[in-house]
């Protein structure tokens, strides 16, 4: 049964030129999970937006062809009886938080349908139980995480049981035990008793917490659909990387093996699949024992210099009684590349905003130090100009018309020369992509290049740390090598770098050492080949490595090592080993 079908449809927005979406033919099933994958700038959010029929009713905009939701056509309806239909859940959750308990906001989309108290307090403890919310009902929204708060906006879209769930980016602030989750939930929700059908917009960072839940996807680019058929088939497509969204981890190592020669029949999507496929090529191979290069993990050359941040018993306590750090020990040293990690709520922002004196110490024993000096007695312009910390949402600190505008604030501010900050304005605009967008009206950038500019805009205060809250949400794959890179140009010119993330393979790929938080505390601290070649320690923690390196983890009795970071690096162990590439000789 089609529940959802995209027919001939346009979408042009008013006072626009281009279309965003173009000739859309595509139609879901009842009880199904889709993928709707694309680019930053695809035309994802649209889609969903017309899905719920918020373009053009409340969005104005031209439209040819129809949108139909359980066979009512979305342009004879008003938005409010489609929200009986179709909840929506937007990247941002800042915009669909209104309440000031959990609990109360849980509730807030039932009630505003009229709905009868006593099925009002039924959906909202169904809903807090399948996103594991029930211990925060008491709590103000605006004390939890970014990632609590998405949880909480998913909570909400829950409680409104409808039969279409459109999700925009959905697990992006989330850690990955909390991506899982959310795909729990989505399970329950599409194959349990209610059969909703659930469409995900995703650009392609969290796609491997999605792919083996997938029943169909579709992949857009600049406004058209160029992909849309089963999970395992369109996911080995190699569309997937010509566009930027990337495949899983898994499968393209998979591709990698079949381009090599390797007999693979099925390439997997799903980190189980990877498992028994890639033991099956082992066995056939005659492969008891991985031989692994000489060469392989070789350590960084980089050396970490002297610390520049110095965190010691650092404690606390929000009001009434939430203790959201407990003693504290942390070194971030001068030059290195360091990933923040670890579960929401485990107090990696609070830490981070201590480090700028957004908040106080709650003990007064407390260290917190940036180059030798107490944050505390330092004012803040001589704070900002030594550490700068950039938001997770870059709405939060975006406020001028136009990009060269927004650069050029802080210098003003800080009373720069006309000549330095003109240089650092052409500087920033180069190192973070944003050369030919200087003149661009910043509330109309996409949301990639809003990332680049919040951090961009940072640049010409020239701190000698930068704290970059998740600096990668939204980011399609090549927008993530975009950022990585010029967040290492900063490293290699001396600058330290510390950024909150729940992307592992980020943290793997780019970052030197890593930090792992648990209920307010520093668990472990080291080189990310150290950190996540401890499985043990980080299940304590719910962190999920990359997958890649969970496949390394599940095939360690092979011989395969415990700290594989990256495709290539398996790909180079597995090849010669299954006769694919140059032997590998013991003692190299």
């Amino acid at each position: 049964m089609k529940v959802v079908e995209f027919k001939d449809f346009s979408l042009r927005y008013l006072r626009s030129e281009e279309r965003s979406l173009k000739n859309i033919n595509v139609s879901f099933e009842k009880g199904t999970t889709v993928g709707l994958l694309g680019p930053a700038g695809a035309g994802k959010t649209t889609f969903l937006k017309a899905l719920m029929g918020i373009v053009p009713h409340i969005e104005p905009g031209y439209i040819e062809g129809s949108v139909t939701v359980n066979g009512l056509d979305n342009s004879e309806h008003k938005v409010a009886e489609i929200a009986r239909r179709v909840a929506l859940v937007l990247e941002n959750p800042d915009v669909q938080i209104f309440s000031l308990t959990v609990g109360d906001d849980v509730a807030f989309g039932p009630k505003n349908l009229g709905m009868p108290a006593e099925d009002i307090i039924r959906r909202v403890e169904r809903a807090m139980q399948e996103t594991g919310i029930v211990a925060l009902r008491d709590r103000n929204p605006n004390d939890l995480s970014g990632g609590q708060q998405q949880t909480l906006a998913i909570a909400g879209a829950v409680a409104m049981e409808p039969k279409v769930l459109a999700m925009d980016e959905p697990t992006a602030m989330l850690d990955p035990v909390g991506k899982d989750e959310v795909m729990s939930v989505v399970e329950r929700i599409t194959k349990g008793d209610t059969q909703a059908t659930t469409v995900i917009a995703e650009s392609g960072a969290d796609l491997e917490a999605l792919a083996g839940k997938l029943d169909q996807v579709v992949v857009l680019d600049k406004g058209e659909v160029i992909l849309d058929g089963p999970a395992e088939e369109v996911l080995i497509d190699a569309k997937i990387n010509e566009v930027g969204i990337g495949r899983p981890q898994v499968t393209e190592l998979f591709v990698r093996l079949r381009d090599a020669g390797a007999e693979v029949p099925n390439i997997p999507v799903s980190l189980d699949q990877a498992a028994e496929s890639l033991r099956r090529l082992l066995v056939e191979a005659g492969v008891d024992q991985l031989q692994v290069p000489a060469d392989y993990g070789r350590p960084d050359e980089r050396s970490p210099g002297e610390p520049v941040v110095r965190i010691r018993n650092l404690h606390h306590t929000y009001r009434p009684n939430v203790r959201a750090l407990r003693g504290v020990d942390l070194d971030i040293h001068q030059g290195e590349l360091l990933g923040i990690i670890g579960q929401n709520g485990s107090g990696k922002t609070t830490m981070c905003y201590h480090l700028v004196k957004l908040l106080k110490p709650s003990n007064k024993d407390a260290v917190v130090e940036v180059l030798g000096q107490s944050v505390q007695k330092l004012r803040l312009r001589e704070v900002i100009g030594q550490i700068n910390y950039i938001f997770q949402n870059p709405d939060e600190q975006i406020f001028a018309d136009r990009v060269r505008d927004e650069i050029g604030f802080a210098p003003m501010m800080m009373e720069y020369g006309e000549e330095e900050t003109k240089q650092a304005i052409e500087e920033a605009l180069d190192i973070f992509n944003l050369r030919g967008h200087g003149d661009d009206y910043t509330m109309k950038l996409p949301q990639d290049l809003k990332t680049y500019l919040s951090i961009a805009c940072i640049y010409p205060l020239r701190p000698k740390v930068y704290i970059i809250d998740e600096p990668t949400t939204g980011l399609d794959t090549h927008g993530i090598e975009v950022m990585m890179g010029a967040l290492r140009v900063l490293r290699d010119a001396g600058h330290t770098i510390a950024i909150v993330t729940h992307d592992m393979e980020t943290v793997a790929r780019h970052c030197d050492r890593a930090a792992v938080m648990l209920d307010g505390q520093v668990l472990m601290v080291g080189t990310t080949r150290e950190v996540f070649a401890q499985p043990e320690r980080l299940i304590e923690a719910d962190i999920k490595p990359p997958q890649i390196t969970q496949l390394g983890h599940t095939l360690s009795d092979t011989g395969m090592p415990m700290d594989v970071l990256t495709v290539p690096e398996m790909a180079n162990i597995l090849l010669p080993n299954l006769g694919l590439g140059s032997p590998v000789r013991r003692g190299e």
